[in-house]
């Protein structure tokens, strides 16, 4: 029979979870030789960092609001010394849903990629920070601000390839009244993905266009935080790391850029 891995989880729903998962997981309370779930609300790095520390054997990282640069790369530098994996669960940018967009995609890379956000002013930097990971995987490429325009408001940019320097899309960002993000992205081209998740009235849709048609991938319905653990009872046993703190410094590095472009 297979072990069932220990997990230290104070948020609701990630007791859901491992309650979901009764032949792989089993709740405990000691971080020693358990994956920890961190809550992103607030300091997460510094809690995921104490953990390791502790013992833990992985970590999930539920939902990080704040991505300070430099505490972030050493929480990755930390955890790949050690060889503790972390997963990062945002719930905009599920990692089952992009590699479903990038399967469909069939290897036909876009032409242009168009990306639209709108949050609450208090969580426009995280949607923000989100549409640009989409971006970044639709295009296969890790990205660069080219130019920028931002206010209190909201602005725009343009997204450059750091690989090669070639333009990759645009992002449109705006702080909405009433609070509810929406988050749009659309990767043109002789196959199109689109891709909208209107939080205020419970949307979320992911399609693939081509010359034979239009294909509406199917309702997800395991939860966030029930995929995300998986992932990291995956981690463990494949003895793999996870690139999610990889790819959450890389968009935030971009996000960052284009909040910091005040005009």
């Amino acid at each position: 029979m297979t072990r069932r891995i220990p997990v230290v989880a104070e948020l609701a729903g990630y007791r859901v979870a491992v309650a979901g998962l009764p032949l792989s997981a089993q709740a405990a309370d000691e971080a020693a030789g358990a994956i920890v779930v961190v809550d992103g609300a607030a300091r997460w790095w510094d809690a995921a960092a104490g953990a390791i520390d502790a013992g833990a054997a992985a970590i999930v990282a539920a939902e990080p609001h704040d991505v300070p640069l430099d505490a972030v790369a050493a929480l990755a530098d930390l955890a790949a010394e050690v060889g503790v994996p972390v997963v990062v669960h945002r719930a905009r940018l599920r990692e089952d849903l992009v590699a479903l967009a990038v399967a469909h995609r069939e290897g036909v890379p876009p032409r242009v990629i168009v990306a639209e956000c709108r949050a609450s002013a208090g969580d426009l930097a995280a949607t923000l920070r989100d549409a640009v990971g989409w971006m970044r995987a639709l295009a296969d490429t890790d990205l660069v601000v080219a130019s920028a325009a931002h206010t209190a408001d909201g602005g725009t940019a343009l997204l450059r390839s750091s690989a090669d320097g070639r333009v990759v899309g645009s992002m449109l960002s705006a702080v909405t009244r009433p609070e509810g993000s929406l988050l749009r992205v659309q990767a043109l081209g002789e196959t199109t993905t689109e891709f909208e998740l209107d939080e205020p009235i419970g949307r979320c849709e992911l399609t693939t266009s081509t010359a034979r048609g239009r294909l509406v991938a199917p309702a997800v319905f395991e939860a966030g935080e029930r995929a995300s653990l998986r992932r990291a009872i995956d981690a463990l046993a494949e003895q793999r790391m996870p690139g999610d703190l990889a790819a959450l410094l890389q968009d935030a590095h971009a996000a960052s850029a284009i909040a910091a472009a005040r005009t």
